[in-house]
């Protein structure tokens, strides 16, 4: 699968690092992916909506194998973008 990403780095970077846009074998479009740096590591989090104090993403991959290349993919653009940006 075709998997292009563009990253928008935001102005004042805190806890998010940058938003996405993900184009799957370019026909299907997610907006609105983020790459957050937590605790521990940085990761790719999914469009959400809240429901009853709780996030429930929006969309995701239903592998976990899947999901392992989605966010490498966007984490790869990441690191490209930010790199670009220094």
């Amino acid at each position: 699968m075709n998997i292009d990403v563009k990253i928008y780095l935001p102005k004042n970077p805190s806890a998010l690092l940058a938003t996405a846009s993900v184009c799957l074998d370019g026909c299907f479009i997610i907006r609105g992916v983020k790459v957050i740096e937590g605790s521990k590591t940085i990761f790719v989090s999914m469009p959400s909506r809240k429901v009853d104090d709780e996030y429930h993403d929006v969309c995701y991959p239903s592998t976990k194998e899947f999901r392992q290349e989605f966010d490498q993919a966007v984490l790869d653009a990441y690191a490209e973008a930010a790199n670009a940006a220094t």
